[in-house]
């Protein structure tokens, strides 16, 4: 009986049967071209690894905008092995421990009470039409996920959840609760040891005693929140359109009571209520819609998360984390934001609709496109605080010549570029890198410590040529790099084949110089012989197809030196690079090397990244029989910071003259 009103039941669908969504062509060939136009180099100065990090950022948050958006986003199903409870009178007691390997419905005024025991989820808990969970008496839920969002507390249309002297935790990652339709969420004396993501809408309640690492919380629709005696919360308080707020928010170390409302003198038009009591450490932060007019005074906002809604062309420039403003008035036209004698943490962007989004030289906390938006991200540092870059719904988002310490998420038949950037993530937890349901994650020559993933009906595309050196006319030139794409497993698309080509520095000829329908992962792509060249820079481009006929493209340039002849004392000089071993490696590697004694005096070895920048540099010493003899490199630069995993060159030079550069690959 319970089958048959499967159809009542709504629950997340994580996958599309039909890859229907469209390749931005347009839009991807652009920011790629326009970019070699401009020649550009990442202009990011300073030492940007030394931002304070806060000792919160080894705690799981995530992406507010994480899908489903709303309760409209979830689908039905037939085929899941999925528990339910209810409808009527039907209670369910789990006194021993238990492992549900699929979603749990509670529904219809269905109970389910967890008493003294450990339920394992595998799934999402749904809680609706008057449903309740009760877990008491050291109780335990466990969500056996195992990347951030897999997993959610959903509570829909009059539903409850009471947690008592328990523990819920999600396996490591982020614990993620929405509360809709006047639903109850209340938890005392319960430990949450993995942050914890709970957005409450619809005159929903939420109530914690008790309670510490509360987490992020949304507070907004006309809900009331009343935390007690908790620590470490993160109210995102709404601003909505229409709303007029001047405010000022107390100490965050501890707060012996304060109220949010439209009681509150100042505030106007914010529809809910948030009341803390004896709380220590809240890190008040704001969503500022469009239409709204705020001022912050005197406070610290930890922070700033700005929602772009309509067709406006905005942008912004220069505006970073971490920054005492003295009187900062957002230079957006949809709204008025004004900081006074205001500290921020972090800044979040957030377009959606139809915006179009520039935004140049900043650093920002994390930046997600929704809906049909476009952004274009320059010159950025995403340092990953709040906490990733990402897409949804049918946005397009460039991210180019930047520089991310978290992950990335593409949902929903958006589209994610990467131009000239890298990805290196701060903590374990951000190293899964995901596209899902019919979208796209681009990467041209962009380095990820963690390779990206495609799910489901999902497309990953990665084009890489690695940085060249210079080359004298006539050499045979390895150009070395990636071309390949993953697919979800839903997705019946194909690799076709990749084609590079190169051209004179001012011409528009190309000429083929070699073409595969074999993919490549960081190995030699082609071999190039420039017999007849002209000296000078040339331009060249990795095109990679998929059976579809999409494209995306990489461009490099090298320069070919005049070939004026090598003369009898120079070739006499016997210099030889040999080889690294191992290779791959972690963490050392073996350069080993041949030169003369005399030659040695005027002899160094440089280490390379993939943007040709010189990472770290060693002098030659002689050991051994005939002038044999070898340095060791353990993975760190200049500084003595170990580098990512990635490709690597190095070269030995003496005088002005230099061996053929060589590769290596340092893998953790």
């Amino acid at each position: 009986m319970k089958r048959n009103l499967l159809l009542l039941v709504l629950f997340i669908s994580i996958t599309s049967i039909l890859f229907s969504s469209i390749f931005p062509q347009d839009k991807v060939n652009k920011v790629i071209l326009e970019h070699r136009q401009n020649k550009t180099e990442n202009r990011i100065t300073g030492n940007i690894f030394q931002y304070p990090m806060p000792f919160e950022m080894n705690r799981m948050r995530f992406d507010r905008d994480q899908l489903p958006l709303t309760k409209e986003d979830l689908t039905f199903s037939d085929n899941r092995d999925i528990l339910y409870i209810g409808p009527g009178v039907d209670t369910t007691f789990i006194t021993t421990n238990y492992v549900q390997d699929d979603d749990i419905v509670i529904f219809g005024q269905g109970v389910l009470i967890v008493d003294n025991a450990m339920l394992t989820l595998a799934g999402h808990l749904f809680i609706m039409d008057e449903g309740k969970a009760i877990f008491q008496n050291n109780a335990h839920l466990h969500f056996n996920q195992y990347y951030v969002g897999q997993y959610y507390l959903w509570m829909l249309d009059d539903s409850h959840f009471e947690a008592t002297n328990a523990t819920v935790d999600a396996n490591g990652v982020m614990h993620y609760a929405q509360l809709h339709d006047n639903s109850t969420y209340f938890a005392s004396d319960t430990y949450f040891p993995d942050w914890t993501f709970r957005k409450v809408f619809n005159t929903s309640t939420l109530i914690l005693e008790d309670v510490d690492h509360v987490g992020d919380i949304m507070v907004d629709d006309s809900c009331f929140v009343h935390l007690t005696c908790c620590d470490t919360l993160m109210p995102w308080f709404e601003m909505p359109a229409g709303s007029v707020v001047n405010t000022q928010f107390p100490d965050p170390e501890f707060v012996e009571h304060f109220e949010l409302s439209d009681d509150t003198p100042g505030v106007n038009g914010i529809h809910y209520t948030f009341v803390a009591d004896s709380c220590s450490q809240c890190w008040w932060s704001l969503e500022t819609l469009t239409g709204c007019d705020v001022t912050i005074n005197n406070s610290i906002i930890r922070g700033s998360c700005v929602r772009m809604f309509g067709s406006n062309t905005l942008s912004i420039s220069g505006i970073e984390d971490y920054t005492m403003h003295s009187n900062l008035v957002v230079p957006l036209d949809d709204r008025n934001l004004v900081y006074n004698n205001t500290y921020v943490y972090w800044w979040n962007w957030y377009p959606f609709d139809d915006v179009v989004f520039n935004i140049d030289s900043c650093s920002f906390g994390e930046m997600i496109g929704r809906g049909n938006s476009e952004t274009y991200a320059t010159n950025c540092f995403h340092d990953g605080a709040t906490i990733m870059l990402g897409s949804g719904g049918d946005a397009f988002v460039s991210f180019v010549d930047g520089i991310s310490h978290s992950y990335v998420g593409t949902f929903q038949n958006s589209t994610f570029l990467f131009v000239n950037s890298s990805i290196t993530p701060l903590w374990p937890y951000q190293s899964t890198n995901i596209a899902h349901d019919n979208s796209y994650l681009l990467a041209v020559n962009s380095s990820f410590e963690y390779e990206p993933e495609a799910m489901d009906s999902a497309l990953v595309m990665f084009a890489l040529i690695d940085s060249l050196p210079d080359h004298i006319v006539g050499d045979i030139v390895e150009v070395s790099g990636s071309a390949w794409i993953e697919l979800g497993e839903q997705n019946p698309i194909t690799f076709d084949s990749y084609k590079i080509h190169y051209v004179p520095e001012g011409s528009t000829d190309w000429s083929l110089i070699e073409e595969s329908t074999i993919q490549v992962s960081h190995d030699i792509l082609a071999e190039w012989n420039t017999s007849g060249l002209n000296e000078g820079d040339h331009d060249l481009k990795l095109t990679i197809f998929d059976s579809a006929g999409d494209s995306l493209i990489a461009l490099r340039t090298v320069t070919l030196l005049p070939d004026i002849g090598v003369s009898e004392e120079i070739s006499s000089c016997k210099t030889e690079l040999l080889s690294n071993y191992p290779n791959p490696f972690n963490p050392t590697t073996t350069i080993s090397f041949s030169l003369t004694a005399e030659d040695a005096k005027n002899a160094e070895i440089g280490i390379y990244n993939i943007k040709g920048q010189k990472i770290r540099q060693f002098d030659v010493t002689l050991s051994g029989v005939e002038g044999q003899s070898s340095i060791i490199w353990d993975g760190t630069d200049e500084n003595n910071q170990l580098v990512s995993s990635g490709i690597y060159f190095y070269k030995l030079k003496v005088g002005n003259n230099f061996s053929e550069t060589k590769k290596m690959l340092l893998l953790k």
